[in-house]
């Protein structure tokens, strides 16, 4: 994940998140002595934030959050704020608007839970109900009201788990969380029942993994997709897994050797490829984005690409076409060209043009999926957010840094956006 401390140091050298360029990401290992990482949420995705990511699944008080709301109305953004202005540990969260003119704006809410990580903030898909990761490993919950103010109904939930990644199920009652650790030590994907009113009730583990850093479901068969080491048991060097009825169906080795530390995880638009993340400081080979395709039972040969420093977060875009790969180490962000029906689906186009700028100290990301706003992703930076917009015939485009004010006090880390 991206160190708090490290978002401290660049702020401070920053002179107040000015225009300096900020110090790189640090490295994510695999035990829970980590804080949670993110999770961006493209259909059917982790690795990042934002709306609800299962495409599938249910659970809980199935139904009570189900319905979507109007594809475009104005929407919330909520980002996690882990310093006060004398640099010191926060709790605190701010409310941003996304507006239908594609414009975001702070209300001036803020709130108090656990320290946010930088990890997605998820909502049920009413987005009445958001789930912020916590950076001990706990769990925030809050409720948005009629009106737009907020209810805290967990500061920390602390469950059988240490959160770094969470995925609200499509019927809004369930919402998974994955544990990055090793499997004897609690590493694995847990279940938490969601009820009408927001309470969770922890069903335990599911099923042990190592370095967990993705979950979503194959839309195609209702299969559970896992980016992780030894899901279930399995043995050898394999990152991606497929589980069919609480079973092993097929794992597959994405990297090609045991080097590799995933990051992210995401299930491009149509569910042909699952892209994963390896930013491993520790390996002699050099940090790599693995593409793999789905097949019905399993998974095809996957393709390995180079060249991109520190791939913390992956957001791939609703016209399937594009990718864009936040480097966190690198302060930059990078276009990847996308062909879903080529065996090697990936082209590295470049960085992204900045129109004023590349990005500081980025990390987790979420993404707009429906409405006229799809394929807006928002991206945490030291500054505030950062604004990244897919386009059809493979158009990305740098819409500029929204900037919260400096100081400390408004580093982000974690951000998540309604439905």
């Amino acid at each position: 994940m991206k160190s708090l401390a490290v978002l401290l140091a660049i702020a401070f050298a920053a002179g107040g998140c000015g225009d300096d360029q900020g110090a790189p990401s640090s490295e994510t290992g695999s035990t829970s002595s980590a804080g949670g990482s993110t999770a961006s949420s493209s259909s059917g995705s982790i690795g990042g934030g934002g709306a609800s990511s299962a495409s599938t699944g249910g659970g809980g008080a199935s139904g009570c959050h189900a319905e979507l709301g109007p594809a475009d109305a104005d929407r919330l953004v909520v980002v996690g704020h882990p310093y006060d202005a004398m640099g010191n540990a926060a709790q605190s969260y701010e409310v941003l608007t996304l507006k239908q003119d594609e414009t975001l704006a702070q209300t001036g809410t803020k709130f108090d839970m656990g320290r946010p990580a930088d990890a997605p903030i998820v909502f049920t898909p009413d987005g009445t109900l958001g789930f912020a990761v916590e950076d001990d490993g706990t769990i925030g919950e809050f409720r948005v009201e009629d009106d737009g103010s907020i209810t805290v109904l967990e500061t920390s939930y602390k469950g059988s788990f240490y959160a770094d990644r969470l995925v609200v199920a499509a019927a809004g009652g369930t919402l998974f969380v994955i544990d990055p650790d090793f499997p004897d030590s609690g590493g694995g994907i847990y279940e938490v029942l969601v009820g009408c009113d927001g309470k969770l009730t922890d069903r335990g583990r599911l099923f042990p993994t190592k370095n967990a850093r993705g979950f979503a479901f194959d839309p195609a068969t209702g299969d559970m997709l896992i980016g992780a080491r030894q899901a279930l048991g399995s043995t050898g060097i394999a990152h991606a897994h497929r589980v069919h009825a609480n079973a092993l169906q097929a794992s597959v080795d994405v990297f090609g050797d045991d080097d590799a530390i995933l990051s992210w995880m995401t299930l491009t638009h149509g569910a042909k490829h699952l892209l994963l993340g390896d930013n491993s400081a520790f390996a002699s080979s050099p940090n790599r984005v693995g593409a793999v395709p789905l097949t019905s039972d399993g998974f095809g040969a996957p393709q390995i690409l180079t060249g991109i420093e520190d791939p913390y977060a992956i957001a791939a875009s609703p016209f399937d076409d594009a990718v864009i790969v936040v480097s966190g180490f690198g302060d930059a962000i990078f276009v990847l060209d996308y062909d879903p029906s080529a065996a090697a689906p990936l082209s590295l186009r470049g960085e992204l043009p900045y129109v004023a700028g590349s990005p500081q100290v980025p990390g987790a990301l979420t993404m707009i999926e429906r409405g006229k706003l799809s394929g807006r992703v928002l991206v945490a930076d030291v500054r505030g957010v950062f604004v990244v917009q897919f386009a059809p015939s493979a158009t990305v485009t740098d819409q500029g840094v929204f900037d919260l004010g400096g100081g400390t006090e408004n580093v982000v880390a974690g951000i998540g956006a309604q439905p």
